[in-house]
């Protein structure tokens, strides 16, 4: 077993207990941008002050996993890329975009590339650095946060 790491990861009030008790199931596909480092894994944030999600009917949960199952990469640039994605989001975004799938694919290669295993992530490398843990995580590696 490898170097362990405790993590945040974000979870609806009313799903809470069913996390405690079965885990987190690792996501098929977390955003429209078709991109396999974002497939069948659950998102994480390396700290609570990480998350620029935030909403109040939200809760914490601190989650110990393998190192080696976790990649670091830059949330803001994959959010953008999603934004510009033909066929996501709204029908009226806060911010108004014109669809361009090329500079969806461009930013998404752009988070690809610049992604780093978490052993290499240094502080401050990303704006909101999202963490993102292949596979499940079982009840036991799963703990409420105060």
């Amino acid at each position: 077993m490898g170097k362990q790491v405790r993590l945040v990861h974000s979870v609806s009030r009313s799903a809470l207990a069913s996390v405690l008790e079965h885990g987190l199931k690792a996501v098929h596909d977390y955003s429209c941008v078709d991109l396999e480092m974002r497939k069948n894994v659950v998102c994480c944030w390396l700290r609570k002050e990480d998350d620029r999600l935030r909403r109040e009917d939200r809760t914490y949960v601190e989650v110990t996993v393998e190192e080696g199952r976790c990649l670091v990469a830059d949330m803001d640039i994959i959010s953008l890329a999603m934004m510009y994605e033909p066929g996501s989001g709204s029908d009226a975004p806060a911010i108004p975009v014109r669809k361009n799938a090329e500079a969806a694919r461009l930013l998404a290669e752009v988070y690809r590339i610049t992604a780093v295993p978490l052993a290499e992530y240094r502080e401050g490398m990303f704006g909101s650095p999202e963490v993102l843990v292949s596979g499940d995580i079982g009840p036991e590696y799963i703990r409420l946060m105060e």
